[in-house]
């Protein structure tokens, strides 16, 4: 219709544009504004019967949302090593752990309220749990490496879905190996991504 304008989008200072003339729009950025935090456990050697290794615990003043997991990694021969993502509703008791900081994404952000753990040592006691994803790793020969060791990666809240939302210091988010044998030589990275925000 004579006179109409298509909008395409908004600038930071929220004036819309218009479509261009000859029809196309103009790309619309999916950059978020909630705080968001990146970490990788680097060069990890599971325990030999290793469960819980790395666990996001929620938080008592934000709501958690994992966007992001990914699991990849090398041992002496070629192997593979079953792993498991558990959201628990209830924290594990007992082992070993260390508690890393995680990188911000933008340090002008608040700092992160969510709580990491690296376990050296299993927990005594798992929290009760549900299996979210579960696959196969993997891993390439770390001298010869007949193909390459390729990450699986689960995003979470990019599908019109919901990402892994964590209410409270009682839920966490665990990447697991279900008590298996670790394949000799084993390194491992294992990341995970969330963001926070206001309850």
């Amino acid at each position: 219709m004579s006179g109409s304008v298509v909008i395409a989008g908004q600038d930071a200072s929220g004036n819309l544009y218009p479509a261009a003339a000859d029809g196309d729009t103009l790309a619309i950025s999916t950059n978020g504004t909630r705080s968001t935090f990146h970490y990788v456990a680097q060069d990890v050697t599971p325990v030999a019967t290793a469960t819980d290794v790395v666990v996001l615990s929620g938080s008592a003043s934000k709501v958690i949302r994992v966007t992001k997991v990914s699991i990849v990694g090398t041992a002496t021969a070629a192997s593979i090593y079953d792993h498991y993502v558990i959201k628990r509703t209830v924290a594990n008791t007992g082992g070993t752990s260390t508690t890393p900081t995680a990188a911000q994404a933008d340090s002008a952000d608040s700092a992160q309220t969510a709580t990491l753990r690296l376990y050296s040592a299993n927990p005594s006691a798992l929290g009760t749990g549900v299996s979210v994803e579960a696959n196969k790793t993997y891993l390439s020969a770390s001298a010869t490496p007949g193909a390459a060791a390729l990450p699986v990666v689960y995003t979470f809240g990019t599908r019109n879905d919901k990402a892994i939302v964590l209410r409270g210091t009682g839920e966490s988010l665990a990447i697991n190996f279900g008590g298996q044998a670790v394949p000799a030589g084993a390194s491992l990275y294992l990341s995970i991504e969330w963001t926070e925000d206001a309850i």
